[in-house]
């Protein structure tokens, strides 16, 4: 071959590498001895999560202020009265066993014995009130009606309710009303009804005994029985032989 044909192949090839880059490209020179590949730098995707903030320092919680409890009154001492015992008529006699033997029977709570029972009223056909008081802030009161009795024993009001009252309360039912029950100052009975109209039908008369302690202390004590529906306006009062002690017999503080 002609050295104008050589020159138009080494052409020829040349065109088509631009054309269609069918061509061989020359083979890469030789690495020298000891030379390592370049590894290709890696590469770092952003990371979408937001980078955690410092902590920050931590701040105790206010104390919440403590609240003691109040604490309960002390209890009351015992009181040193000792019993109180019957004065006068109050005293048991022999009539008087059939109605200590009814509250004997029907009574949860002990009865003491017959020089300690105060007897406030001796009624007919096996009637009538009986009251002790283990000390001078506790009294029990028995109501005998037919040979029956109904006790009941509670404490005093720690205050008085009014001057020279220290409590006036229902006693018991019966058939006919009610009997009331009050405890007053010593030394003032009798005591009776007093106003302008006489008691309403139904209403028994006041009676009275005294209870009497060690120390020389005495206190009254009351019954009366009212017939149901008696509670009217302007109900009569119930006053001592010397009116130093008045109450309305129906009061506002009878429980």
């Amino acid at each position: 071959m002609g050295r104008t044909a050589v020159a138009v192949a080494a052409a020829g090839c040349g065109l088509v590498m631009v054309a269609t880059a069918s061509c061989a490209m020359p083979p890469a020179p030789p690495m020298s001895p000891g030379a390592q590949p370049v590894a290709a730098a890696p590469s770092y995707a952003p990371s979408s999560s937001p980078s955690p903030e410092p902590p920050s320092p931590s701040v105790p919680a206010p104390a919440s202020p403590s609240f003691s409890p109040t604490p309960p009154p002390p209890p009351e001492p015992p009181s040193q009265s000792g019993p109180a015992e019957p004065v006068g008529d109050g005293k048991v006699t022999a009539a008087d066993l059939p109605l200590l033997a009814a509250v004997r029977r029907a009574s949860a709570a002990a009865v003491p014995d017959d020089d300690a029972v105060i007897v406030i009223n001796r009624g007919p056909e096996g009637a009538g009130e009986l009251a002790w008081m283990p000390d001078d802030r506790t009294y029990c009161l028995a109501v005998i009606r037919e040979a029956r009795a109904e006790t009941s024993c509670k404490p005093l009001p720690k205050s008085w309710a009014r001057i020279g009252i220290r409590l006036v309360t229902k006693g018991a039912a019966t058939g006919a009303g009610t009997v009331f029950f009050a405890v007053v100052d010593g030394g003032h009975g009798p005591y009776a009804y007093q106003g302008a109209t006489a008691p309403g039908p139904g209403t028994g008369p006041v009676h009275d005994a005294t209870a009497a302690f060690a120390a020389g202390r005495t206190l009254s004590l009351l019954t009366y029985e009212r017939p149901a529906g008696a509670g009217t306006p302007g109900d009569q009062y119930i006053c001592s032989a010397d009116n130093a002690i008045c109450f309305p017999a129906l009061d506002a503080y009878v429980g």
